[in-house]
């Protein structure tokens, strides 16, 4: 189970085969307009007189909008009766007034609104963005570079800036939102949604067994005691492990012989160690195990041992380095590619006093804990 960001969250599946079939109902929609205007319909010949009479940006912001509002109607029918659906049947009204207007050509001002109004709503109200709600924004936003181009010239050159604003404040708003939707603990844990760029395997069952419970504790016991003599990084270096120079609070140092070795969460040749840099030197935080690629780590402790794999990490090609994530967007820094996933992976933290031994370090926790580490040696 990924974040939402990177997916299609199961209410709006049929949003996608929606849009799939706009082609062919767009289509449907204009035939029968013609052979309605052809039996006499005056309603009918007029609409598509406008519509003829329109420019092209406009005629495909006309399109543009009654996406949107198509879209925000498949939505009220997949979420029942609920606050969202309300939310959504509101949008679908106030969109498809505002495709009236663009297409009568009239009310570009309140028709622009409308469209800033429905993106700031999503970035306020929205559930955890997925790749249909970034896709919805997009298309309104494509609406409004469409209509942004009003008669002063004041606002003639204010509107292209107003339009890039929103596009960038909507890519800020899509990231706080995945981000925000991460659980308690990280996200690492069954039940959570993973933050963007972590995959988590889905669990039917959340508390661990008493048996379960054991074999955990005696597999953490194993691997901390194993540890004990990394802390020392010049031991870890004669190894094999790519330890020196240590570099921030959060440096992986992999030791490529125990990468293929085919020994599986083995507490005496753990694939990684992680350690912070402080001012006293190199701090062992624990280790990280790896698996084979497109293989699942053993969970020995149910739910207490869950293995994680990362999903678009955007990956720099010199020198060879995860340098961030895919963006909102579907792109990578220039420079990077993107690695759709890697594979599974568990962290088990060895410091004195750390809640979540096999889950997510918390960055303040960890802070304060160093912070508190080095003013007593001092």
């Amino acid at each position: 189970m990924g974040n939402p960001l990177y997916s299609v969250v199961d209410e709006h599946s049929a949003v996608v085969i929606l849009l799939l079939m706009l082609p062919v109902l767009g289509g449907l929609a204009v035939r029968w307009l013609r052979r309605s205007a052809a039996r006499g319909s005056r309603r009918s010949a007029q609409l598509l007189e406008q519509y003829a009479s329109l420019p092209l940006p406009r005629r495909w912001a006309v399109w543009a909008l009654a996406t949107s509002s198509a879209i925000h109607l498949m939505l009220v029918l997949s979420h029942g009766v609920s606050g969202y659906s309300a939310l959504y049947l509101a949008g679908a009204a106030v969109l498809a007034l505002a495709t009236r207007w663009s297409l009568r050509g009239t009310d570009s001002r309140k028709t622009a609104l409308i469209i800033v109004g429905s993106v700031v709503g999503f970035w306020l109200l929205g559930a955890p963005p997925d790749e249909v709600g970034v896709l919805t924004k997009l298309i309104e936003l494509f609406a409004l570079a469409l209509l942004a181009v009003p008669g002063a010239e004041r606002s003639r050159r204010l509107a292209p800036f107003g339009v890039v604003t929103l596009v960038v404040l909507n890519g800020v708003a899509v990231w706080i939102g995945a981000f925000a939707a991460e659980g308690e603990e990280g996200g690492h844990h069954g039940g959570e949604y993973p933050g963007p760029g972590t995959v988590v395997p889905y669990l039917e069952r959340l508390e661990p067994t008493s048996a379960e419970q054991v074999a955990a504790d005696d597999v953490y016991e194993q691997v901390k005691a194993a540890l004990a003599k990394f802390e020392d990084p010049s031991v870890a270096e004669a190894y094999g492990y790519d330890v020196l120079p240590v570099i921030g609070q959060d440096h992986h140092a992999d030791n490529a012989e125990y990468l293929d070795d085919g020994r599986i969460f083995d507490p005496e040749r753990p694939e990684t160690l992680v350690y912070a840099e402080t001012e006293r030197g190199p701090v062992l935080l624990g280790a990280m195990f790896q698996m084979p690629f497109n293989e699942e780590g053993p969970r020995v402790g149910g739910p207490l041992t869950v293995w994680h794999g990362h999903e678009n990490v955007c990956l720099a090609l010199t020198p060879p380095a995860m340098i961030g994530l895919l963006s909102p967007y579907g792109v990578c820094p220039l420079g990077a590619v993107n690695i759709p996933r890697t594979n599974e992976m568990i962290h088990v933290w060895t410091l004195a006093g750390v809640e979540d031994e096999w889950g997510h370090l918390e960055d303040d926790w960890l802070d304060h804990h160093l912070n508190d580490a080095s003013a007593a040696s001092g």
